[in-house]
């Protein structure tokens, strides 16, 4: 009987060939992606859902209370303070995870419509700008800032001292009557730099004296406008 021909050496089973295929893409796969928790976003209103121990309770305060928090905060306090101190007084309610929520929302909601409106207040201010450059082509000292955004007409002496001044709260005015449809109402809209026609800042942004003044107002985070004031005398 002849014996079956002998496979060469190099030649494999094809089960063993497969099973070294698989070993082979198997090498290759990357491991999972593992993201750290530092870099983790954290959920809407993760702070605010999160049960404080020692049987606490969360509350809003509905007016400050020293020692706790301002008012419309909300935090978490034993039940004995909710109960003889906030209670009785009506300076606290219970507020629960899903009320956090949804003011949350409601605020960003807010802060994006702020935001807008800031943005097409700066837009306004430069085009009004562009439309009132000077024949001289004076701009703001030392800046890009060209073109006379509000114009005020003040009681001033023979040297063009004014009268009382100019005062940031008098330049917001100014600017409410001149852009009624602006935003100029917002907790975050201030004055924060006043420069003469040298470019010197002005003490305390009091303006004393006729002249073109470049002002900067923030209107939001982040949103700030600079622009040319120009005082003359009445």
């Amino acid at each position: 009987m002849t014996p079956p021909p002998s496979r060469p050496p190099s030649a494999l089973h094809p089960l063993s060939l497969l099973m070294m295929t698989a070993s082979i893409a198997a090498a290759f796969v990357l491991p999972p992606t593992v993201v750290p928790p530092s870099l983790l976003v954290p959920p809407l209103s993760a702070a605010s859902t999160k049960k404080a121990g020692g049987g606490k309770i969360q509350v809003q305060l509905l007016e400050t209370i020293p020692s706790i928090g301002q008012c419309g905060d909300i935090t978490f306090v034993s039940s004995a303070v909710f109960q003889n101190q906030l209670k009785k007084g009506n300076k606290a309610r219970l507020i629960t995870d899903e009320e956090v929520r949804r003011m949350e929302e409601e605020r960003a909601e807010q802060d994006r419509q702020m935001a807008d409106m800031a943005s097409r207040t700066k837009a306004a201010l430069e085009m009004s700008m562009i439309e009132n450059l000077r024949d001289d082509g004076r701009c703001g000292i030392e800046t890009d800032v060209c073109g006379v955004a509000l114009e005020m007409r003040r009681r001033a002496g023979p040297e063009g001292n004014l009268f009382g001044g100019v005062t940031p709260r008098m330049i917001l005015d100014g600017l409410k009557e001149r852009y009624p449809d602006g935003s100029w109402d917002g907790r975050m809209v201030k004055v924060t730099d006043v420069r003469d026609a040298d470019g010197n800042e002005v003490k305390a942004k009091d303006i004393k004296k006729v002249g073109d003044y470049t002002v900067t107002v923030a209107l939001w985070r982040g949103i700030d406008v600079t622009f040319v004031l120009s005082i003359s005398a009445e």
